[in-house]
């Protein structure tokens, strides 16, 4: 799984699954989960697990599988550390600096999101 921004996903070959506010018409083969509430600064946390499901099925595909946002800075890899916590069972923030050690530029949920600790509650 590869997590990246909007640049990443252009060239992509294999499955994309895109975690901006709005869907990206420019690409219609982009399967688009909405995963970040930007009013009330929250995670959704129903379309996180929903992401993770559909990618753990998309793995199992064998195809290459990208998760991107803008930059490829916070959603996304959001949505890779969260696919990681949620498939191998690590708390989200173990999961999160596994992301950043692939993905350096990513910044942490805590620093941009308000309810990062509820997230890694079940």
């Amino acid at each position: 799984m590869f997590v990246g921004g909007w640049a990443d996903a252009v060239g992509f070959e294999g499955v994309r699954f895109c975690v901006l506010d709005e869907a990206p018409e420019e690409m219609p083969s982009v399967t688009h989960i909405r995963i970040y509430d930007d009013r009330s600064g929250r995670g959704l946390r129903s379309n996180l697990d929903r992401l993770a499901r559909e990618v753990h099925a998309a793995r199992a595909t064998g195809a290459p599988v990208l998760v991107f946002c803008g930059h490829g800075v916070r959603r996304a890899p959001l949505a890779g550390a969260w696919y990681l916590h949620r498939s191998e069972k690590l708390p989200l923030a173990e999961a999160f600096e596994r992301v950043r050690a692939a993905r350096p530029k990513a910044e942490p949920p805590a620093a941009w999101m308000g309810n990062v600790a509820s997230l890694d509650e079940a």
